[in-house]
C-alpha cells in the first residue's frame, strides 16, 4: 500500500516538466505539418506555373502570327465569312485560356486548404476536357469548309490547288498533335498535384 501511494504521488514539478514537453512536442508536429503544407503548395504552384507561363507564350505567338494568316487567306482568295469565324475562334480561345489559368493560379495565392486546391485542379480537368471536346470537331469542320471552298475537293482541282490542300493538311496534323501533345502535358502536371493531395490526406 506504501509503495503504491508514492508511485501516485509524483511531484508536481515532474507532471509540469512532462505537460511542457508534451506541448512543445505537439508544437513541432504542427510545424512540420506547416512546413511540409507550404512546400508542397510551392512545388505545386511551380509546376502549374509551367504550363500557365507557358499559356501565355503560346497565345503571345498566335497573336503575332495571325496578321500573317489573314494576309495569306486574302492571297488565296478565302471568303470573309471563314476568315471572321476564325478570328472570332481564336479571340474566344484566348479568353477562355486566360480566364482558366488565372483560375488556376488563384488558387495557390488565395490561402485555400488543399482540399480546396484538389477541388480546383478536378474542375480545371473538366474544363480542359470540354475545351477539347468542342474545340477540335469545330476546328475539323472549319479546316474542312476552307478546303471545299478552294476547291480541294473538285474532280480535277489544279496543281495550285492540290498544294494548298496539302499544305493545309498538313498544317492541321501539326496544329492537332501539338494541341494534343500540351493537353497530356497539362493533364499530367494536374494529376500529379491531385496524387500529392491524396497521398498527404491518406497519411
Amino acid at each position: 500500500m506504501e509503495t503504491q501511494t508514492n508511485n501516485n504521488n509524483i511531484p508536481q514539478n515532474e507532471v509540469d516538466e512532462l505537460r511542457e514537453q508534451l506541448a512543445l512536442f505537439k508544437q513541432r508536429l504542427d510545424q512540420q505539418e506547416i512546413i511540409s503544407d507550404r512546400l508542397m503548395r510551392r512545388s505545386m504552384n511551380a509546376r502549374i506555373s509551367i504550363f500557365t507561363k507557358t499559356g501565355v507564350i503560346a497565345d503571345i505567338v498566335v497573336l503575332l502570327i495571325m496578321p500573317l494568316v489573314f494576309w495569306a487567306f486574302s492571297k488565296m482568295g478565302v471568303s470573309w465569312y471563314l476568315t471572321l469565324i476564325l478570328l472570332l475562334g481564336v479571340i474566344i480561345e484566348l479568353a477562355y485560356n486566360i480566364i482558366c489559368h488565372r483560375q488556376i493560379q488563384r488558387l495557390f495565392t488565395e490561402g485555400n486548404d488543399l482540399l480546396a486546391v484538389r477541388r480546383g485542379l478536378l474542375e480545371f480537368k473538366k474544363r480542359e476536357r470540354l475545351q477539347m471536346l468542342i474545340s477540335l470537331p469545330l476546328i475539323t469542320l472549319w479546316a474542312l469548309a476552307l478546303c471545299w471552298q478552294l476547291g480541294v475537293f473538285a474532280d480535277n482541282p489544279t496543281e495550285r490547288v492540290a498544294a494548298i490542300g496539302i499544305r493545309v493538311g498538313i498544317g492541321f496534323f501539326i496544329g492537332t498533335l501539338i494541341v494534343f501533345c500540351g493537353y497530356f502535358w497539362e493533364m499530367h502536371r494536374v494529376n500529379r498535384s491531385i496524387r500529392e493531395i491524396d497521398e498527404l490526406s491518406a497519411e
